[in-house]
């Protein structure tokens, strides 16, 4: 098997605009994930059609690198779509990140969430079925992807909110 080790400017710029563009389309993809999610942030537009465009970018980039086998052969090919996806797929956080998460400030995911569920709660939800679904609105792969701070943050709203009810639950059947 031939490996092409002399590698040429242009194949470089190639598999830089390669991985930043699967990024994108990674960060599209997801976005059609959080259609379902009220807490997350999101525009609606994107959360609708991000797996349709997503999916369609990802395959121009792999038939545009393509067109770039005969300068890579086969080796230096299967090498670069792994960098292009594992190093794009890694990068489509830091996209989430510059769109959604970089202008939130210090106690907003707390107040957030203590309001939805205060919210919930008084439309005759009970504590339990607020947390259940205060859980299902903020999905567990989104927290993933956030910086650690927001992620404590969201852990020890949802952590108070669980012991509020827990406390509420057990009061409740006490009086009964």
């Amino acid at each position: 098997m031939f490996i092409h080790t002399d590698l040429q400017p242009h194949l470089i710029f190639l598999l830089i605009l390669l991985t930043l563009s699967w990024s994108f389309a990674t960060w599209l993809t997801i976005q059609n994930k959080k259609r379902y999610s009220e807490l997350v942030p999101q525009i609606v537009w994107l959360s609708k059609h991000g797996l349709l465009i997503g999916t369609f970018i990802m395959i121009i980039n792999l038939w545009f690198l393509s067109l770039f086998y005969e300068d890579l052969k086969s080796s230096m090919t299967i090498i670069f779509v792994l960098i292009i996806i594992g190093l794009g797929s890694y990068l489509a956080k830091y996209f989430e990140w510059l769109v959604f998460v970089q202008h939130v400030k210090e106690g907003f995911w707390k107040s957030k969430l203590n309001i939805y569920f205060k919210n919930n709660y008084g439309n005759g939800l009970g504590p339990r079925s607020t947390q259940m679904v205060l859980k299902s609105m903020i999905p567990n792969w989104w927290v993933q992807i956030l910086p650690s701070h927001y992620q404590l943050e969201i852990k020890e709203a949802m952590k108070n909110i669980t012991e509020r009810s827990n406390d509420y639950a057990l009061k409740r059947e006490k009086i009964n």
